[in-house]
């Protein structure tokens, strides 16, 4: 069994939602979302391209259209498959409206069953895994600053407050091209084994140090959610702040 909790938030200087997150086949817009899951979980997190034109459209027709992915069996090679039909569905619709420089949206997702676990995404939205008090960051920003990063430019600390740490360099709508960064594991999640899954508009002001140190507190995942999302607008954040917490329960 799974328990999950969950929070969607404009944050305070933001005029627009960006942020879309779809557990199992609820579209979550705005607002809380918690609860149980039985055989399987899925989860998307997307976050329409601020700045450009109808983010928050791309968000969401993305999620609706990844709708059919949610199902007790499902595939990598059918992720795949979805992700890149979904691209050309947006692709096409910036063709037809004269929006190639809008309509865009970061993806992050996982899937887990009580044998499989996939992960997988586009942009710079981020999964994590804690597990017995390691905190690992599954998934690789496609962004300018992690290639910086990858070839040793500048530092983690360097990156947290560089003026183009928000520029993408690969997401949904982004070329006709999509290439999806997806993982999958025969070994499921074990017995308290938490995923975090967040928008940037978390971790532009909170590093990976700092969200392991609240996992460590061993907390209920809804006290985790509430620190994390209180240090967030502490902290400043910009932006629409999305965040799912995931818990594999003992059965």
């Amino acid at each position: 069994m799974f328990k999950y909790c969950s929070r969607n938030d404009i944050g305070v200087l933001y005029g627009i939602n960006d942020d879309k997150f779809m557990i199992n086949d609820v579209i979550v817009e705005t607002g809380d979302y918690k609860g149980e899951a039985g055989n399987y979980i899925s989860a998307v997190l997307c976050d329409g391209v601020g700045g450009q034109l109808e983010g928050d459209r791309a968000a969401l027709e993305t999620l609706k259209n990844l709708k059919e992915i949610i199902k007790e069996d499902v595939a990598k090679e059918e992720i795949i498959e979805k992700v890149k039909e979904t691209n050309d569905l947006i692709r096409k619709l910036q063709k037809e409206e004269n929006k190639e420089n809008g309509l865009k949206t970061t993806l992050v997702g996982i899937y887990a069953n009580q044998d499989v676990f996939i992960y997988y995404n586009l942009g710079d939205s981020r999964a994590y895994r804690y597990r017995k008090g390691y905190f690992q960051r599954l998934t690789r920003d496609d962004s300018k600053i992690q290639d910086m990063l990858d070839r040793e430019i500048i530092t983690e600390e360097e990156a947290m407050n560089h003026p183009e740490k928000n520029i993408i360099n690969k997401c949904i709508g982004y070329s006709d091209e999509c290439e999806l960064n997806i993982y999958s594991s025969n070994i499921g999640l074990i017995p308290d084994d938490i995923i975090f899954l967040c928008s940037d508009g978390v971790t532009d002001v909170i590093d990976d140090d700092t969200l392991k140190s609240i996992f460590d507190k061993k907390g209920s995942i809804e006290e985790s959610l509430e620190e994390i999302h209180s240090l967030s607008l502490k902290n400043g954040s910009k932006d629409n702040i999305s965040l799912i917490i995931i818990k594999k329960e003992n059965q």
